[in-house]
């Protein structure tokens, strides 16, 4: 059976940054693709060049201080050199991101139900009342509880885990093809951590998008996983399916990481056992 279009190539993509001193590159010539109801887990040490990748992929990386070259491919159409303006084509319907820290990420001064609305507003042909009910919606859907009273508090009144909800459901709210979760439960405790990826799990599924998941922790990807790639040094250094890089890792920060979690393989070689230290290490 023929393989669909990628939903995300990129394709040699390297990031540098530019100073009065010397050039730093970031990104070092990096391949890899996600295809269409898959989850792939961009798995490296803090800063490897993780989410510097993610702002290149949806062109978010600052103008005047950054540059980019390889592809970037959306849907077969290359976006390094676009505009803010043509990457707006890709930001919300094609790709969503769930940024780091989310109590950071969400504006402090609107409530969470707006914030969910505002995407209606820019992504859908909704009449107020009905982005009203739909944000609500939305955040019920992502395990708010009593999610019209949720929707009229501010970040500051909600908790790490209810936060992180919230900006799932401001994600999921443009219905993106892929969905991009960048170390989505860093800071929350184990119990919270397993019910959020539990939750990105089933919403992928649900509605059958991809989800490009960025991590630090082996036991997340072992959990999420259908193919890990593996970054350090702005380089990725090794990348396979989820059983081949965990019952036969090639790589030293691979195995190092796999240490780090430890994460062992159950019988049928598929990956398994402790969480680890989690995402808040």
């Amino acid at each position: 059976m023929r393989e669909s279009t990628p939903i995300l190539t990129a394709a040699n993509l390297s990031v540098t940054f530019h100073s009065d001193r010397i050039p730093f590159q970031a990104v070092k010539g990096i391949s890899f693709t996600v295809r269409t109801g898959e989850t792939l887990c961009l798995v490296g040490p803090s800063g490897c060049g993780k989410t510097v990748t993610t702002a290149a992929l949806l062109g978010l990386l600052a103008q005047d201080g950054a540059s980019m070259s390889g592809m970037v491919c959306w849907n077969g159409v290359d976006y390094v050199g676009a505009t803010q303006r043509q990457f707006d084509a890709v930001r919300g319907k094609v790709a969503a991101l769930i940024q780091q820290e989310p109590a950071a990420a969400l504006d402090p001064v609107r409530t969470v139900g707006w914030q969910v609305e505002e995407v209606l507003r820019t992504h859908t042909t909704l009449g107020r009342k009905e982005r009203r009910a739909k944000a609500a919606e939305m955040l019920a859907e992502t395990g708010l509880p009593d999610a019209d009273r949720q929707a009229k508090r501010y970040p500051h009144q909600l908790s790490g885990g209810m936060c992180q909800r919230a900006m799932i459901a401001i994600a999921l709210a443009s219905q993106p093809q892929l969905l991009i979760a960048d170390e989505p439960t860093t800071a929350l405790d184990a119990t919270i951590q397993v019910q959020i990826l539990e939750l990105l799990k089933r919403e992928k599924e649900q509605r059958g998008m991809a989800l490009l998941l960025i991590t630090h922790d082996m036991g997340v990807a072992a959990r999420m996983a259908d193919r890990v790639a593996v970054m350090s040094h702005g380089e990725i250094v090794e990348q396979g399916s989820v059983d081949e890089i965990f019952s036969s890792p090639q790589n030293a920060v691979t195995k190092e990481l796999l240490n780090a979690a430890e994460v062992s393989i159950c019988k049928g070689n598929r990956p398994c056992g402790k969480q680890g230290r989690g995402e808040n290490g």
